[in-house]
């Protein structure tokens, strides 16, 4: 008899394995460590044993959620200065309060908020970007929870190095050593866009990236003056410029990318760039609308995000599949330019490629165990007629019952295991009480 330490009995299974969106019935998911080490019939159930078991057999099984860009610390932020133009929203209200706000008390208090709002919602991975990010490592470890985590690089002077030049580099020199005792911990070198750093700042960014082998995290391209400036000043295209100065040779991750021209596109899909789509946060700034299609046909690897919930709201990425589908198919005026199959690739196996992670995003042997359990018995998802269609177009996330990451249960029957919810909420809303928004 085989033992494990943990089996999920699925009743559905989607296992994402090679891209493929297919369910799968009555399988048995085997984990030792953080790993899976098998995907077995139920039918074998008779031949292992578990020291933990989950039973699955009512609920659909699939990969943990990939979000796969956020500001996970601005969740203290969410309902303030909604409705306003990106720059007055931007340059007036968010950066005033940060500079007013940021500490490491407020990125740990957001960010234990945001990681309890990830762990509702099924997404076992982040990709943060932010200041003090060893306080966001902090809050992961807390939780269990995979974080890739973008310490920011800027011209504006960041809360984190107002005081203390370079400690931005100092924040990813920590969180190197936390990343030995945490693999779950993925520390990223994050300039923030190319029209907040100066040539100097990104190879500055570059340059750390290279020698301890971290890949970068960046915004491009989430304007149309944005495009404009760089044109004016560089005279070429911010994926250009990125490209020029030797960004793109690192694993790199472009968050937005919604206005790039067909020459931006090859250079992203040459170097093998990662690109994330943030509808949600996009539709609500007035930013513009990503060109997935031509992404997808050229071969870049998409992820999906939510942005921060101060440009969006939440932190949903099975809202952000629903309505990212959705607002393809209207600006391409054609319902197949972005499926349900292309958004689960997008929040699971090809969202973890967009983040240059391996063995992630998939269920299959070899992979590490970051797993979602899903109970479908809802009025709004009855009938079941296509089970991967309704993931996308009526699911709304609280169908999430268990989440493991790592191999480690974080959530049982829509319990999590490790935190107080009470605490995280009283600590929040007492640090609004005592500061001035």
């Amino acid at each position: 008899m085989t033992e494990y330490d943990l089996t999920i009995h699925c009743g559905q299974l989607l296992s994402m394995k090679d891209d493929q969106c297919e369910i799968e019935t009555k399988k048995i998911i085997a984990i030792n460590g953080e790993k899976i080490e098998a995907v077995l019939d139920a039918a074998e159930a008779s031949k292992i044993n578990s020291k933990k078991t989950i039973d699955a057999s009512n609920r659909l099984v699939m990969p943990g959620l990939i979000n796969g860009h956020c500001h996970l610390s601005m969740n203290l932020f969410r309902g303030l200065a909604d409705d306003l133009p990106f720059k007055e929203w931007l340059f007036d209200n968010i950066l005033p309060l940060e500079a007013r706000l940021v500490s490491p008390e407020f990125v740990r208090i957001g960010a234990r908020l945001a990681m309890l709002e990830n762990l509702y919602f099924g997404n076992t991975t982040a990709s943060d970007m932010y200041y003090f990010e060893d306080c966001v490592a902090d809050a992961a470890t807390e939780f269990g929870l995979r974080c890739v985590l973008g310490e920011s690089v800027a011209d504006f002077g960041p809360p984190d190095q107002r005081d203390n030049p370079g400690n931005n580099f100092k924040i990813l020199e920590k969180m190197m050593e936390m990343q030995k005792s945490n693999p779950r911990l993925i520390p990223s070198v994050a300039p923030h866009a190319p029209y907040s750093c100066s040539d100097d700042t990104l190879k500055e960014a570059i340059a750390f990236a290279t020698q301890h082998k971290l890949p970068i995290s960046i915004h491009v391209s989430e304007t149309k003056s944005e495009n404009q400036e760089c044109m004016e000043k560089f005279k070429k295209s911010p994926t250009q410029r990125c490209f020029d100065l030797g960004l793109m040779e690192r694993p790199s991750i472009f968050a937005h990318g919604i206005h790039l021209s067909d020459e931006d596109i090859k250079l992203i899909a040459s170097t093998n760039t990662g690109v994330i789509y943030n509808p949600e946060s996009n539709m609500k700034l007035g930013s513009g609308i990503c060109r997935v299609p031509a992404l997808l046909k050229a071969g870049v690897n998409l992820g999906i995000g939510t942005d921060s919930v101060a440009s969006n709201n939440d932190l949903n990425i099975f809202k952000e599949m629903d309505t990212g589908a959705k607002l393809q198919k209207l600006a391409n005026s054609d319902n197949t330019a972005l499926t349900a199959k292309d958004c689960l690739r997008m929040a699971t196996s090809m969202g973890a490629r967009a983040q240059h992670l391996e063995n992630l995003g998939q269920i299959r042997k070899g992979f590490l165990a970051d797993i979602i359990c899903l109970d479908l018995r809802k009025p709004w998802l009855e009938p079941q007629h296509d089970v991967l269609a309704q993931l996308v177009y009526s699911a709304n996330g609280s169908e999430v019952e268990d989440v493991i990451c790592h191999g480690e249960i974080l959530m049982a029957n829509r319990k999590p295991l490790k935190v107080s919810n009470e605490q995280i909420f009283e600590e929040a809303q007492r640090y609004r009480e005592n500061n001035e928004f």
